[in-house]
């Protein structure tokens, strides 16, 4: 098995599922499993290689091409889930996702291949107690069986997926710390990061509100009619169309269901029922330790169990003898399994007791186990009648869709050739539909459809008459379009643009003396001019920042960006002017600038400052560690 390693894609997406598909208390569970203490990798998903196929071979591994083709899906998942209909169609080509999905798997191999060198490996009683420790899988403070696979279950994955995923973190974690454990941070380090960390400077500003020019600003008939003839091309009409189309979908399909068939569906959701039985277990388990023989284990189990057996109680006995701490605490109760939650040897024996029974001492690579069956639950099953309308529609629809289907494949055929929708519609009894007048802004009806817009636009098809392709909107509903009318964009006239183009001259305006003023301001101050005065000649508001540091709140971030990023002054301030994203002109004058002192800092912030520091070098020890492993890798790509 392999992981598929990128921390803001696969694994992020699935804690958003998870997020979004849990309700109720459980609506709060985030698996935020760790936080992988580098910028490039996280984990995505697992996958099972099925073939000799490689995609790519790394130092003698294979990446199969099932892996890639995976991983390349999960990224479209992602994307999808990102940006729904609005997506670009081209970002979802698999040539353009293969190479970035294909790195991200070699980087993954190499880190795992790296850890296997260096001997880390997770043992299973350290990954149990992982997941026991979870908060997000806990309920009371006591870890929950039933959460922990209510969560997993609604993402379809299983406990040893799960498992699986976690080992494969927990072990690149390992590796990253080992790695950062080499980094060391020397003095001059540590006093050039405090430099800037606590650098503080001086400075004042004079703010110049576009308002105070916009309100002055006339416009001429002359410019508005200049402008206009000089932008014509820029005042254009929206490209419009219009398109007849004919709609498949299930629903033109759905046939009468008789009582026969609802009864006999009915019975198979009984039978089906019936088979999902879930058992809720409790267990002992004794490990074996350097301090604990197999042998001593089996002797005190079957103690334990003697004693049971006398009437002492299984819970008590768990709670003081079992070495699982995510159970022990709650009697041993490890929730409900459908019979894949835990290893097999487990599940074997649970299935073969009776409730209230004790199995013998079991075997699996966590240790020894002496199993008991709580309780034993099937899923709730509606009644007939609760279920009819519910049977009705499935049934409906599993009759529907091979007919759809056909009558998909029939419409491709008939609109391939044909001049218009009129011979498909009548060759199968269809309604050739009439659509309004839409433009390419147009969200509405069909056009909510990415593939609809882009057919309805399409210059071939317009220009040669020709019908579009069949397109899936759904998996129950196609369509396919015949463009009727289409109008390009044309020039409006003056009347229509009078109103923006005096809009835009009047911006323009205002914006040129807001410069101006702030270009003047500028070279009065570089001239020696105090701040104070030359806002005062121009009725200004200006601001004095002493001592001021780069995380200010109260200085607005782009002005603060603008003071740090000045030039140091040298024998006179320095001066600069910026626009704001509002149109506002700022004149910033800085005096002083002053680096971080060491010595001067309270011993928290050393620490600080020394755990900042140190958290930069490991990153880049191991971004170099993971540069030398990329480049002595014998990587062969196919």
């Amino acid at each position: 098995m392999r992981f598929f390693f990128d921390s803001e894609s696969g694994l992020a997406s699935m804690l958003q599922n998870i997020r979004n598909n849990i309700q109720g208390t459980a609506a709060k569970v985030i698996i935020a499993i760790i936080v992988v203490p580098f910028a490039l990798f996280g984990i995505d998903s697992l996958f099972t290689s099925s073939g000799p196929a490689a995609a790519a071979v790394v130092n003698g591994e294979k990446i199969s091409e099932a892996e890639l083709q995976q991983a390349i899906t999960l990224q479209k998942r992602r994307l999808l889930s990102m940006m729904g209909d609005q997506i670009d169609p081209a970002m979802l080509d698999d040539a353009i996702l293969r190479k970035p999905a294909l790195n991200t798997l070699i980087k993954q191999q190499l880190l795992l291949q790296a850890a296997k060198d260096e001997g880390i490996e997770v043992s299973v009683p350290q990954l149990n107690a992982t997941i026991a420790a979870m908060p997000q899988f806990q309920e009371d403070g006591r870890f929950s069986q039933e959460r922990y696979q209510q969560v997993l279950r609604l993402q379809g994955y299983s406990s040893s997926f799960f498992k699986q995923l976690l080992k494969s973190d927990l072990t690149i974690q390992q590796l990253s710390t080992a790695v950062a454990g080499s980094a060391f941070v020397s003095g001059a380090e540590l006093s050039r990061s405090v430099g800037l960390l606590y650098e503080s400077r001086d400075y004042h500003y004079i703010n110049i509100p576009l308002a105070n020019y916009s309100k002055n600003v006339s416009v001429s008939e002359k410019e508005i009619a200049d402008y206009y003839a000089d932008n014509a091309e820029s005042f254009l009409t929206d490209e419009q169309v219009r398109f007849s189309y004919i709609e498949l979908t299930e629903e033109q399909f759905f046939e009468p269901v008789s009582e026969d068939q609802v009864l006999a569906e009915y019975q198979r959701m009984v039978d089906t029922n019936n088979a999902q039985i879930e058992r809720e277990a409790a267990h002992i388990l004794l490990d074996i330790t350097d301090d604990r023989s197999r042998e001593q284990a089996l002797e005190q189990l079957e103690k334990i169990r003697a004693d049971i057996a006398a009437g002492s109680d299984f819970a008590d006995e768990a709670t003081q003898f079992s070495v699982d701490a995510g159970s022990a605490a709650n009697g041993g109760s490890l929730g409900f399994t459908s019979g894949d939650s835990f290893p097999a040897e487990f599940e074997e024996a649970l299935s073969g007791l009776n409730v209230g029974d004790v199995s013998s001492v079991v075997e699996t690579e966590a240790g020894l186990h002496l199993i008991k069956l709580l309780s034993i639950r099937k899923p709730e099953l509606p009644s007939l009648d609760e279920a009819r309308l519910q049977i009705t529609e499935q049934l409906r629809a599993q009759k529907a869709q091979p007919r759809l289907v056909g009558a998909v494949d029939t419409l491709k055929d008939l609109v391939f050739n044909a001049e218009s929708l009129a011979m498909p519609a009548e060759e199968m009894t269809l309604e050739v539909k009439q659509g309004n007048w839409l433009s390419k802004t147009s969200e509405e009806g069909l056009f909510s459809y990415p593939a609809v817009k882009e057919a309805a636009f399409n210059a071939e098809l317009r220009s040669q008459g020709l019908n579009s392709d069949v397109i899936e909107l759904e998996s129950d509903r196609y369509v396919v379009i015949h463009i009727e009318e289409h109008k390009a964009p044309q020039v409006q006239g003056l009347e229509n643009v009078r109103n923006d183009i005096q809009l835009i001259l009047s911006e323009n305006k205002a914006e040129s003396a807001a410069l101006s003023k702030a270009e003047e301001l500028q070279l009065a101050l570089m001239s020696g001019e105090r701040v104070e005065d030359a806002a005062k000649k121009q009725e200004l508001k200006w601001n004095a920042i002493v001592d001021g540091k780069r995380s200010d709140i109260g200085v607005e971030a782009a002005i603060r960006n603008q003071a740090f990023a000045m030039p140091r002054p040298a024998s006179s301030a320095s001066v600069s002017t910026l626009r704001k994203n509002n149109g506002d002109r700022v004149v910033v004058q800085l005096f002083d600038v002053r680096y971080g002192n060491l010595a001067a800092l309270k011993a928290d912030l050393v620490q600080e400052a020394e755990k900042s520091a140190y958290r930069n070098k490991s990153s880049q020890e191991f971004s170099a560690y993971f540069n030398s492993l990329w480049e002595s890798a014998e990587i062969k790509i196919n």
